[in-house]
């Protein structure tokens, strides 16, 4: 089954994380994709430019689509799985690292659950190197206890998912709605009687040390996930009772101390 892995970079990320992740997907992967496109977010720093450049004259089968200005993750994923050339797409954040197998064993579980429209798996947490772990991120395995997390808070660890492009593209595609734009886009799929599932395995390897905590703390999440609960709502996939509780949490949470919240995704929120 051939699959895109689409994923998108802007200037303020590191070149050497970008190399990393590039590696991982292009490289040590057991089952290597057969297309890559990479949305260049608005111009880029020259040497994050050199980084992709050296990628694209080793490896044809990456297809970069260059925005002239930045538009923000939503819009750039909206272009990017517009440009993908098969149905099935895999997402990847550029300062991650791939496990090794995560292709291989998304496949082999796709071919045999065909109703999927969309598989994802847990994380490992790192701040600067992999093999150094700092949590582990586990998310819900079946698709009923997806749609009751989906209630709550995001379902799917956004870097580990693997999708079908007809699907999302018939819920609307990826929106602009910051920080919560995989999360409005499940949502969204879900009302629509999309099939959801998780592996019960780490499927990517994610960098926190990158002032994750600091980007939970912006006010616009609020009204993000204000978006999200008020079509939650409409769809009758929430009572209004759990509404109100979601959105006194979301106001609670992003004006708690940074220090508090990396606490909270380290000891409550996270498995050592």
């Amino acid at each position: 089954m051939k699959f895109s892995v689409l994923m998108s970079v802007y200037q303020k990320e590191h070149p050497d994380f970008l190399r990393k992740s590039l590696n991982s997907v292009l490289v040590e992967q057991s089952c290597k994709p057969d297309e890559l496109v990479l949305v260049e977010d608005g111009p880029l720093t020259d040497e994050l430019y050199q980084t992709i450049r050296y990628f694209q004259e080793k490896f044809l089968e990456i297809k970069v689509l260059s925005l002239k200005k930045n538009v923000g993750l939503g819009e750039a994923l909206h272009q990017g799985v517009q440009a993908c050339s098969y149905d099935w797409i895999a997402r990847m954040d550029t300062d991650d690292i791939a496990a090794a197998d995560r292709f291989q064993q998304q496949l082999a579980y796709i071919e045999k659950h065909p109703e999927l429209d969309v598989l994802g798996g847990h994380i490992i947490e790192f701040d600067t190197e992999p093999d150094q772990p700092v949590a582990e991120k586990r998310m819900p395995i079946s698709h009923e206890e997806i749609v009751r997390r989906l209630q709550r808070r995001n379902p799917f660890c956004h870097m580990t998912v693997f999708f079908r492009k007809e699907a999302v593209l018939k819920a609307g595609n990826y929106k602009s709605l910051p920080l919560v734009e995989d999360y409005y886009l499940w949502a969204r799929m879900a009302s629509q009687g999309c099939r959801f599932a998780n592996l019960d395995q780490v499927l990517v390897y994610a960098r926190v040390g990158n002032g994750m905590h600091v980007r939970r703390s912006q006010k616009e999440q609020i009204a993000s996930w204000k978006v999200v609960n008020t079509f939650l709502l409409a769809q009758g996939m929430l009572k209004r009772s759990q509404y109100f509780q979601n959105m006194l949490l979301i106001r609670v949470f992003v004006g708690t101390p940074v220090w508090i919240k990396a606490f909270i995704y380290k000891y409550v929120l996270r498995r050592k």
